[in-house]
């Protein structure tokens, strides 16, 4: 293996146990108990929230919001479904830093 299909693989190794991990911290929050990657479920599949906030300059700071307060102190109703994500004390906290990730890790499944 040459020099450069060594740092390729390092970093196709670094960016699979990055986003191992956001799951990991998905399904720590308790997100996939409402959500599926590709399936609609109580809430929205994580794949149809990426593409519906694609390209928007709110969204990072709005989906930040909404992860760690929920629907009604969060920015309010974002679909028109009638199931709203809980509040704060209804399930795990989370930090600004993990908001960010999981943020982050849902708008990298944009297709």
């Amino acid at each position: 293996m040459d020099r450069v299909e060594k740092i390729l693989l390092i970093l196709m190794l670094g960016m699979s146990t990055s986003s191992f991990a956001d799951v990991n911290l998905v399904k720590d929050k308790q997100c996939m108990q409402c959500h599926d990657v590709t399936a609609e479920r109580i809430g929205p599949s994580f794949q149809r929230i990426a593409k519906r906030w694609k390209g928007n300059p709110v969204a990072e700071q709005l989906l930040m919001s909404t992860i760690q307060q929920g629907t009604q102190d969060g920015g309010g109703q974002h679909w028109s479904s009638k199931a709203n994500m809980p509040n704060s004390q209804e399930r795990p906290l989370v930090s600004n830093d993990e908001a960010k990730k999981i943020v982050k890790w849902i708008m990298g499944l944009s297709v």
